[in-house]
């Protein structure tokens, strides 16, 4: 932990993308945990109106971030960066101004496409000022820490504004975060390439010697693979295990257990990425963790108060190894000119994943909605299933890189 501080510390800009993570995670988790209460209570609307303005949200960050990618290989990431902050802050005041339905749903819209641009972008400018080293894998996980942090800290500001001011108050602040965000982000543009569209041979992954100019198709598609299927599985989270949860146990325990993973996910985000930063296999690490995955439905099919806080333990411990080394894999994966598209597809590959997931739990659910408890045993299939087939199809993907690299090699011997 303290070696990838120093490391950010040392690496001009980096803490500020970090510390930007934050503010960005902070600033929407004033609003967005109490965005439905608003709209329902001060805006009046219905509660289809409001479920449909969240969905719209949802999909729109998700299905928009391969958009939000291309802006920031056209533009360059911190004038993408920058750009779907301001997107941002102007979507809050909209949501702050709106009067009906259409209005309401259109700048949730608009809300969810400045984050599909802003991520993908924050990730390709990390990559820029870090290269596609080792390092990059943990700095990955310490990005992950203060976005989680943002996430936890945000609902009790907004809480607290929700107490003693004006509802509203929460939506000018968020708004007024994000415009200072992007004032201070416009300092990256100094740096050496930092806001320069990178060329067909720029940045390349280090040690490839210009050998990744072309982008792997086949470890493209293994990457996107993972992505979907941690989507699947990540989506639980967020869905069956809440309404599961509230249908077994008290509804207070579904609180608990968000606490629960929040601390773990803070806590073990960095720890368990240096530790496992020693296995240089990435499909090794993935599918071990799919397999956590797999444990952790099963402890949740008991519906016991234990088996629900040692699933959450697992869970956690699975999401802070997936996510960074899906990162760090697309970025090993295509070059500099194609980093932000490829983040884009991370973000649709997990949204594709999370809705096929939920299609399931609405097909197994019983008639209060809660998913039964054949739907976790279909969670135990499915997610081992997803970590054997992961973990033998990239064994195609090594013999395809040996490949590639003995032929460069050959190619660049002299005659």
């Amino acid at each position: 932990m303290i070696e990838t501080l120093r490391l950010a510390r040392r690496t001009p800009g980096c803490l500020m993308l970090l510390i930007g993570n934050f503010a960005v995670a902070f600033g929407s988790n004033i609003v967005i945990p109490f965005l439905a209460v608003y709209l329902t209570r001060e805006q009046h609307l219905s509660p289809v109106v409001v479920a449909m303005a969240i969905t719209v949200k949802f999909w729109s960050q998700q299905g928009l971030s391969m958009l939000g990618g291309w802006i920031a290989d056209r533009t360059g990431p911190v004038a993408a960066m920058c750009g779907g902050l301001l997107v941002r802050a102007v979507s809050y005041l909209l949501l702050l101004a709106a009067s009906g339905s259409v209005q309401v749903v259109a700048a949730c819209a608009l809300l969810g496409l400045g984050g599909a641009i802003y991520v993908p972008a924050s990730k390709a400018a990390l990559v820029r000022l870090l290269g596609t080293g080792e390092q990059l894998r943990t700095v990955f996980a310490l990005r992950s820490t203060a976005n989680n942090v943002g996430c936890a800290v945000g609902p009790l500001v907004g809480s607290l504004l929700l107490l003693f001011a004006d509802p509203r108050v929460g939506f000018v602040v968020t708004s007024a975060i994000y415009v200072a965000l992007a004032l201070l982000l416009l300092r990256l543009r100094s740096l050496a390439g930092a806001e320069e569209p990178a060329g067909e041979n720029a940045d390349t992954p280090a040690g490839a010697g210009g050998a990744a100019a072309s982008t792997d198709r086949r470890k493209l598609a293994w990457v996107l693979a993972c992505a979907f299927a941690f989507g699947f599985c990540y989506i639980q989270l967020e869905y069956a295990l809440p309404v599961f949860t509230g249908s077994v146990q008290s509804s207070s325990l579904v609180g608990v257990l968000f606490t629960v993973n929040a601390i773990a996910v803070v806590l073990l985000q960095v720890p368990l990425n240096q530790y496992t930063s020693r296995i240089s296999s990435s499909a090794l690490v993935i599918c071990g963790a799919l397999l956590f995955m797999t444990t952790s439905f099963a402890a949740a099919s008991t519906g016991s108060v234990g088996g629900l806080v040692a699933s959450v333990l697992l869970f956690s411990a699975a999401e802070v190894l997936i996510d960074p080394r899906i990162d760090s894999e697309m970025a090993n994966t295509v070059p500099a000119h194609r980093r932000g598209m490829a983040f884009g597809f991370i973000g649709t590959a997990m949204a594709v994943g999370g809705a096929c997931a939920n299609g399931l739990a609405a097909l197994l659910s019983t008639d209060e909605g809660a998913p039964e408890r054949q739907f976790w045993l279909w969670l135990v299939a499915l997610s081992a299933g997803f970590a054997a087939i992961l973990y033998v199809a990239s064994f195609a993907t090594r013999h395809r890189a040996g490949v590639k690299a003995g032929r460069e090699t050959n190619a660049a011997a002299p005659v």
